[in-house]
């Protein structure tokens, strides 16, 4: 009888090594690639790095609790994932979901512990996502990969100064595209050329408020617009800013001020109940006048894809210079600005 207790005494040592051993098993087999990577070349190198992230990346998902994973290997398994991140996007495009997965899994392991040096690589990937949503005209993209750099280095310094650099580039050129457009538009009376002059320097607006230019720019694009719909997919290709392309009711002023002829495009998915309350004019000191009973709103249901030129509004005579002309019913909000 002693002698089986003994026997499984043993048995259950040997079965508890055992387990150990196949615990560390990935982690050593990773460990013996990464070496084997350092003193080698060309194919075969990659080879071994692509091996080594493959055991890295077993142990890593086998331990949910992640802060129990020891630093060497975290900075080990990070320097895998980079290797393969880099590949990817070198082959591919930065919109790529594996990419996804290999950022997901450095930020749940990086902290300010791993060092300096490691950091900034990642940092430098990072950029390189940046730098591949420039190339396909992807600003906020770009500018959003460049603020999580900077979340990610000691210094960021030279960071700010990219994204600097970046809103420079592209706000210059969304000027003079709308410049072009502007002098194209009052030459040939192209009401098309207008609007896209009018988006493209809202869009500067959007990056710089403060470029030189701009606000007159578009004060002056806001007079030349006055009678024309501010519905800018007609005019531009491709996805459009959400920040400049905000109102989904258009309003073009046809004639007056006090009495004013609006016509109106319903171009949202509900159809608008029209009442004299909820026009109004905004003058240059913010105050505002209602549209009179006496105004004549025709007709009282704008469906949804639908126009209106019978619109004739009465308001109070203003105190003040007229800024802009507002439609404001239940969620629907939208205005035409004088200048």
């Amino acid at each position: 009888m002693k002698k089986v207790l003994v026997g499984l005494v043993y048995l259950n040592v040997f079965l508890l090594l055992a387990s150990c051993s196949s615990l560390t098993s990935d982690e050593a087999k990773g460990n013996k690639a990464y070496n084997q990577a350092k003193h080698s070349q060309g194919i075969n190198k990659r080879t071994l790095e692509k091996r080594a992230y493959i055991f890295y990346q077993k142990w890593f998902n086998a331990h949910p609790d992640k802060s129990k994973l020891s630093l060497g290997f975290r900075q080990k398994f990070i320097e895998m994932t980079l290797l393969r991140a880099n590949m990817v996007l070198s082959e591919g495009t930065y919109d790529m979901d594996p990419l996804k997965l290999f950022m997901k899994d450095i930020d749940t392991l990086l902290t300010k512990e791993l060092g300096a040096d490691l950091r900034l690589q990642y940092a430098n990937f990072i950029l390189l996502m940046a730098d591949s949503s420039i190339a396909r005209n992807k600003l906020d993209d770009a500018l959003d990969w460049i603020a999580k750099a900077e979340t990610v280095v000691d210094n960021p310094a030279s960071m700010e100064a990219k994204k600097k650099a970046i809103i420079t580039d592209f706000t210059k050129q969304f000027y003079e595209m709308a410049s072009q457009a502007y002098t194209e538009g009052k030459d040939s009376k192209d009401p098309e050329a207008l609007l896209k002059a009018e988006y493209y320097v809202q869009l500067v607006l959007v990056y710089d408020s403060l470029f030189p230019g701009a606000a007159d720019l578009l004060s002056n694009c806001h007079k030349a617009n006055v009678s024309t719909y501010s519905g800018y997919a007609r005019v531009i290709e491709g996805k459009l800013d959400p920040r400049v392309n905000k109102y989904d009711i258009y309003l073009a002023v046809v004639s007056g001020t006090t009495t004013m002829s609006l016509s109106m495009f319903n171009y949202s998915y509900n159809p608008l109940r029209l009442k004299a309350d909820d026009f109004f004019l905004v003058d240059v000191k913010g105050e505002k006048y209602k549209a009179l009973p006496s105004s004549k709103i025709d007709p009282e249901i704008l469906d949804t894809q639908h126009e209106t030129k019978n619109l004739k509004l009465v308001f109070p005579k203003p105190k003040a210079e007229l800024k802009k002309v507002v439609y404001s019913g239940g969620e629907h909000y939208t205005e035409k600005l004088f200048f």
